[in-house]
């Protein structure tokens, strides 16, 4: 009989650093998720887009006097991503005045449309904003 295949079973690649307070943040982020998730995998281009909308949002919107990043993913294709920062500020939608293309006030709407799930936890020092990405055990491509 088989053994069924458990979370422990998987590869797991955990990562947590902290980021600089400016504007290579974002940059040295997306680096860092190269550290634990193939860039030939389908989670790579939207676990980008969404690191870099989370990062990027406690950089502007908040107050914030220390971002720290954490990720986690594992061979079967999930990754686990979390800023945290020093500020009470909540993540929300921003009113783009109807305009399809604004500059700024997509970023949970990214995260919404990308993401399998997303949210943020608050703690004591401030927040954690996360998100989630699941994709198949298969999705290397040669």
């Amino acid at each position: 009989m088989p053994t069924p295949t458990t979370v422990s079973d998987a590869t797991v690649r955990p990562l947590a650093m902290r980021l600089p307070q400016d504007e290579s943040a974002p940059a040295l982020a997306r680096e860092a998720l190269v550290e634990v998730v193939d860039p030939r995998s389908l989670l790579f281009d939207p676990g980008r887009l969404c690191l870099t909308e989370v990062v990027t949002n406690a950089l502007r919107h908040t107050d914030t006097t220390g971002l720290r990043l954490m990720l986690i993913a594992d061979d079967s294709g999930h990754l686990f991503a979390a800023v945290g920062d020093t500020s009470a500020a909540l993540p929300m939608s921003r009113d783009t005045g109807g305009d399809p293309l604004p500059d700024e006030g997509r970023g949970t709407e990214v995260l919404g449309a990308l993401a399998d799930s997303w949210g943020y936890d608050r703690t004591r020092s401030g927040k954690w904003v996360w998100f989630r990405l699941h994709g198949r055990s298969t999705d290397q491509e040669s």
